[in-house]
């Protein structure tokens, strides 16, 4: 197969021209990405090879799947879907990339698992000229050495969780902070919004923080340790729906109730955080949309046809903060 990439006579990752990207939602539900397939693929088809984090909750299943849908077969593309071998394992994620610069594909999206060590990966497919888009998740290594980042804009995400929690405690309160996994660049974003907002409140006291890994389990353990040593415990700021979704139960195992005596305020807007909201177990949740597969596509093709990018496109999101607003948004179709 002869490279799209070489066919369309990339000069780069940048040229002239503007791009003016608009967002749209997930379309369709075909999985077309089979991992390593040449399903039907020929040479009119543009190669694109996805380097995924691979099933790890609602926001991330949601997120590779309006990215399968949109790079269809039917869209002109033949996507090559490799998921880590685990959520943390970056390993596998180098070697896939490696892989795909190897097999030639005419781009690579990237999801990294963790922030750090991608230089060598990066330099390597900017040798090959082939243009690397980061989805979702940022990377230590310079920006020249890829496209864009598409994402949801974390800093802000987390800084209308500071927001409500200033409104909803006027005076203050003391609070604990469930994290995701540690050394992602979604984590540190999330902790910068979201303290950036409280440190300029009055009466607020961090009791402190704590990976939850984003998983619900972990975040209920967590929690009912956090409650025997600090009954006092007003907010927790869970750093995904999972992680809040397990401090909830924790809460309500300690005999006290969620929405009431302890308030839980998260971030990603999955359908079971939706309910949770609805049913008052939630009080706050930060929608971070992980439908933008159609602005992959648009700078995917950008990129090929040598138009510039802008290095950061950020995906627009909406807040849920009463159970009358996670119903509606239930009802309107906006969970995941």
């Amino acid at each position: 197969m002869v490279s799209k990439k070489r066919m369309l006579g990339l000069v780069g990752f940048v040229g002239a021209g503007a791009l003016a990207l608009g967002l749209a939602g997930c379309a369709g539900s075909g999985d077309n990405g089979d991992s390593g397939s040449d399903g039907g693929s020929g040479d009119d088809l543009t190669t694109v090879g996805f380097v995924a984090v691979g099933p790890e909750g609602g926001w991330r299943n949601a997120n590779e799947q309006a990215i399968k849908d949109a790079f269809s077969e039917e869209a002109g593309f033949d996507l090559k879907y490799a998921p880590a071998a685990s959520p943390t394992d970056q390993k596998s994620q180098i070697d896939a990339f490696a892989t795909f610069v190897n097999d030639e594909v005419d781009v690579i999206l990237l999801t990294a698992t963790e922030a750090s060590g991608w230089d060598d990966s990066l330099a390597l497919a900017q040798e090959a000229e082939i243009p690397v888009i980061l989805l979702d998740r940022g990377v230590d290594s310079s920006d020249d050495l890829y496209v864009t980042r598409i994402a949801p804009d974390n800093v802000n995400v987390a800084a209308t969780v500071g927001d409500w929690a200033v409104e909803a405690f006027p005076d203050g309160a003391s609070y604990f902070t469930l994290e995701g996994v540690p050394g992602l660049s979604v984590v540190n974003e999330r902790n910068e919004g979201f303290e950036a907002v409280i440190e300029n409140a009055d009466g607020w006291n961090k009791i402190g923080a704590q990976t939850a890994n984003w998983t619900a389990d972990e975040g209920k353990s967590v929690i009912e340790t956090v409650l025997k040593e600090n009954p006092d415990l007003q907010f927790i700021f869970a750093q995904n729906d999972e992680m809040g979704i397990g401090a909830a139960a924790a809460v309500t195992a300690a005999g006290l109730t969620p929405g009431t005596d302890v308030k839980i305020a998260t971030i990603d807007g999955t359908t079971p955080a939706l309910e949770a909201l609805a049913a008052g177990e939630l009080s706050f949740v930060a929608q971070y949309n992980p439908f933008f597969g159609d602005l992959a596509v648009d700078a995917v093709n950008a990129a090929l046809a040598g138009d510039s990018v802008e290095k950061v496109i950020i995906v627009p999101g909406e807040t849920f903060d009463s159970p009358e607003a996670g119903q509606a948004a239930i009802d309107d179709g906006k969970g995941f």
